[in-house]
């Protein structure tokens, strides 16, 4: 039976890396974020042929019908392709296409460390007020909290933001019963031998080196640019630790120290570390 992997994510998490990884090997094909591409066709470019009317695997895919996605995408893929990765992170895509008897499919949860995302979202949240938007959202979705969100700093909506994202996406993927990975951005870039090599065994293909050279390969779909500077950084060897220059000792402090946070890692089975987040079972 084919498979489609599905990966759930915060944003800035390394969903394309993972996807860009697990796609390189020989029976799986990258997808990127194919809810982006179906919704937003004409916005929305392929990182090799740019136009997507000129892509040879999603020229006019936004006339398929929803339900038919993967089938068609199947279709115009090699026939020794065995897994799609779909890297769409919202469960309300997802959910579209679950329960299927048509495929195997299998969840990747990716969680980043909060410090990491923290310095990502407050270099956005200084941008056209999206700091008090996303202060307004928080508040919605923890109105428990509503003081500390109201009061709080940006770095406080950053805390709850992880909070409410990966309680959201541990929710969905135990409502599935589906088969389901916790991978952390941590042991994909430090450990990417042993961590695709697991990975590939539970999608049940045999781990290729190779994978981890992932530019060496051809990948229709959406690519960040950005990715171009982890390859001259070293690939899948190099773990972005630019959090700990840009965020304060206090700002680490009060990540770590928030019992929300660390009520959450606890139920996930992990922790914090000096590099990011181990598992702690």
């Amino acid at each position: 039976m084919k498979k489609l992997i599905f990966i759930l994510s915060s944003n800035y998490s390394g969903s394309h890396f993972l996807s860009l990884l697990l796609g390189s090997h020989s029976h799986g094909e990258h997808l990127g974020e194919l809810k982006n591409i179906y919704k937003s066709f004409d916005a929305v470019s392929c990182y090799i042929c740019e136009e997507l009317d000129d892509c040879r695997l999603y020229h006019d895919i936004k006339e398929c019908q929803k339900q038919d996605l993967y089938k068609e995408l199947f279709s115009r893929v090699d026939g020794n392709i065995e897994f799609l990765v779909d890297i769409s992170k919202k469960s309300e895509w997802f959910e579209n296409f679950i329960p299927n008897s048509e495929y195997d499919i299998r969840l990747i949860h990716l969680v980043r460390d909060p410090r990491a995302l923290a310095r990502r979202w407050l270099m956005r949240f200084d941008e056209k007020q999206i700091g008090l938007r996303e202060r307004i959202k928080q508040i919605r979705k923890n109105p428990l909290k509503i003081g500390k969100l109201l009061f709080g700093d940006l770095l406080t909506v950053c805390i709850y933001k992880w909070i409410s994202q990966n309680r959201k996406m541990d929710a969905f993927v135990k409502s599935t019963g589906l088969p389901a990975r916790m991978i952390t951005y941590k042991e994909l870039a430090l450990q990417p031998d042993e961590t695709l090599s697991s990975i590939c065994e539970w999608i049940g293909v045999n781990y290729e080196p190779g994978q981890k050279d992932y530019w060496n390969f051809e990948h229709h779909g959406t690519q960040k640019k950005e990715y171009e500077w982890v390859k001259e950084k070293g690939g899948a060897q190099f773990f972005d630790q630019r959090w700990r220059e840009f965020l304060t000792a206090a700002q680490i402090e009060k990540i770590e120290q928030n019992q929300d946070l660390q009520s959450l890692l606890k139920q996930f089975s992990l922790r914090f570390s000096p590099e990011g987040l181990d598992h702690t079972g």
